[in-house]
């Protein structure tokens, strides 16, 4: 059972990435074509700065608030 099980796993992470790579491919291949090597590497960079920027953001407010829920129940 648990070979079948790590087979089946195996099979979706596989069937994912297919997925991933289908979707995403024509992108990168558009703006490489579009804007060369070097344009293309600057673009992408610049967009995984922005996600890794907005995910620092969003994080730095939950913690802010779990941070202020904690502070505020020890007023009580």
């Amino acid at each position: 059972m648990g070979e079948n099980e790590g087979l089946a796993m195996f099979r979706r992470a596989i069937i994912i990435v297919a997925i991933l790579l289908l979707i995403l491919a024509p992108i990168f291949l558009y703006v490489y074509l579009e804007r060369g090597l070097e344009g293309s590497i600057d673009w992408f960079a610049d967009r995984i700065i922005g996600v890794m920027f907005a995910g620092l953001l969003a994080g730095a407010f939950v913690l802010f608030d779990k941070l202020s829920n904690i502070l505020s129940n020890k007023q009580d």
